[in-house]
């Protein structure tokens, strides 16, 4: 198909569209209502195993719950970047070697706290776990992994990565409730009819 024929098929959907909702909606819906279409296990058993050949269950969920996961990590990156630069706190590393154990939070060029490793991490953990709670400690494995990694190499303090982690928590509980989220085990339709939740019918 060419876009000729995209622009056409376009063309004569509006035109139909237009027609039905003016003359065509309610005779067709009062007909199906009197022959009981509504009950019909062909149409409703076909279109239910046709929505698990192609995966519709899954995709949804999939789009809200890749928005969700994905808008608190990036924004939980983004505050991290962004406080950086208000902190400019310098790195274990940096002060150590000078004999000066201070905090030295606005040093004019540091940027360690909060630490942006860790705010990659538990940015991804956050809502990932929030979504699958059942994956926790599988999923916790690697921002764990991450925050002693970036102290035991003297790259950041520890109250850096305490920071990020409280960070991507306190903005993924923003987008959970922006989303209006739930976890997945509670967003399976109920098996038996097609759309019985009026929230999901596409």
């Amino acid at each position: 198909m060419n876009r000729r024929q995209l622009g056409y098929s376009v063309l004569v959907a509006l035109v139909w569209t237009l027609l039905s909702i003016f003359f065509f909606d309610q005779p067709i819906a009062a007909f199906v209502q009197r022959v009981g279409g509504r009950q019909s296990v062909v149409l409703q058993e076909g279109t239910r195993w046709l929505e698990i050949a192609t995966g519709l269950p899954i995709a949804r969920y999939f789009l809200t719950y890749l928005l969700f996961v994905g808008c608190a990590q990036i924004v939980t990156r983004l505050a991290a970047a962004g406080l950086k630069g208000i902190f400019e706190r310098l790195r274990p590393f940096e002060v150590i070697p000078a004999g000066n154990w201070d905090w030295k939070f606005f040093a004019g060029h540091g940027n360690a706290f909060p630490s942006g490793h860790s705010a990659l991490f538990w940015g991804l953990f956050f809502p990932l776990v929030f979504v699958f709670p059942r994956y926790r400690l599988p999923l916790l494995i690697i921002p764990v992994f991450i925050s002693i990694a970036r102290v035991g190499v003297n790259d950041h303090w520890s109250s850096d990565v305490i920071a990020s982690a409280g960070l991507a928590a306190l903005i993924t509980l923003v987008f959970a409730w922006l989303f209006r989220m739930k976890p997945a085990h509670g967003a399976t339709p109920k098996a038996g009819t097609i759309d019985d939740d009026p929230a999901d019918r596409v």
